[in-house]
């Protein structure tokens, strides 16, 4: 009985120690670029046999953009483009402007990231986020992208709470960095997702604390949609 105990008491302490290196793979190995390769290929590939639109308003970024369902219904008559991936970085989508921005030569683009900057194992200051950020427009127009860009803020999430107060930096260095630029918006989603006390609200979010649901993603819409039909591109400015 002894032994039988420390065998399964064994096995259960390897496979613990195997789930934590797994975890462990996931976190170092999502920081790399190349590590969402598949779901851009994906993206390539739907855009062969279903060719997007040009000239509509590209959302891109992480998982606020890949789970959002309803994106193309919430913003009509706004012609939207959904590119978003897995835990997108800022400098992720940097990396595959050639592959899923440049091709669409979109009217505007909405930036949906940060949140995974913010969590990166290797540690991201909210001024790397923000350097994060220019490089992103420098490679844009390098690209001859001219598009206007829309920074929606980073958001506060429930499994990440204590990753909030630098998001709330880097959500200040970037909206200040917006107004001394031509081209670029900062928009506030971040005061609707948060509760009396500031902390985000559960209720907006999935099982995990980290992605929106159908709710959180209806504030987004609230407070997005307005601002991209002031600018005119669901037809005439208001």
């Amino acid at each position: 009985m002894t032994r039988t105990f420390w065998m399964i008491g064994g096995l259960v302490g390897f496979a613990v120690l195997a789930l934590f290196g797994f975890l462990l793979y996931v976190l170092l190995a999502s920081g790399d670029p190349d590590y969402w390769s598949g779901e851009i290929a994906a993206f390539e590939r739907r855009d062969v046999s279903n060719p997007p639109p040009r000239g509509a308003v590209l959302f891109v970024g992480d998982d606020d953009v890949r789970l959002w369902d309803t994106l193309a219904y919430d913003m009509a008559p706004i012609v939207t483009i959904a590119r978003g991936f897995g835990g997108a970085q800022i400098s992720h989508v940097t990396y595959y402007i050639p592959r899923i921005v440049a091709p669409y030569r979109p009217q505007a683009i909405v930036l949906m990231a940060g949140e995974a900057d913010m969590s990166d194992v290797r540690g991201r200051r909210p001024e790397d986020v923000l350097d994060d950020y220019k490089k992103f427009i420098a490679a844009l127009r390098k690209a001859d992208i001219a598009a206007p860009v829309y920074f929606v803020s980073i958001h506060p999430q429930p499994m990440r709470q204590s990753r909030w107060l630098g998001a709330k930096r880097a959500n200040g260095l970037i909206a200040d960095y917006s107004k001394t630029v031509p081209g670029l918006h900062y928009i506030d989603v971040a005061g609707a997702l948060v509760d009396a006390t500031g902390e985000a609200r559960r209720d907006l979010f999935r099982w995990d604390g980290l992605s929106l649901n159908e709710a959180g993603h209806a504030i987004l819409t609230e407070r997005i949609k307005p601002v991209l039909l002031q600018a005119g591109y669901g037809g005439d400015k208001k």
